[in-house]
């Protein structure tokens, strides 16, 4: 694969993390795949992805993402990010906490 298309692939990524950080989900139409698969929460498709991703915002509104290491070799692109938000809105089933959690996290994408 030629360095022009894991720099696309690399840039791809970039742009789901800013439409996830501008809370904007539906630019995630443009390049997450209808059949994606989401292996760690169990989510298959688009639409799946999406509701969680909303629950999230509602959950932590304050959310954002930023990457911190971001690697791409053939049709993979590895990112290294932090999650930071306070939970202000019930999430997953659980009532707020109003407590700010920092994850840090190592996510795998493929094309």
């Amino acid at each position: 694969m030629s360095s022009t298309s894991l720099e696309k692939n690399k840039a791809i990524i970039r742009r789901w993390f800013e439409a996830e950080n501008k809370k904007d989900l539906s630019l995630l139409d443009e390049f997450v795949a209808p059949d994606f698969i989401g292996h760690t929460h169990q989510l298959r498709g688009l639409k799946e992805y999406k509701q969680f991703a909303a629950s999230i915002g509602k959950g932590f509104p304050d959310f954002h993402e930023m990457i911190k290491d971001i690697i791409a070799e053939g049709d993979k692109v590895w990112v290294f990010f932090e999650f930071a938000g306070t939970n202000t809105g019930e999430w997953m089933g659980l009532a707020p906490t109003g407590k700010k959690v920092t994850i840090k996290i190592v996510e795998i994408f493929r094309s």
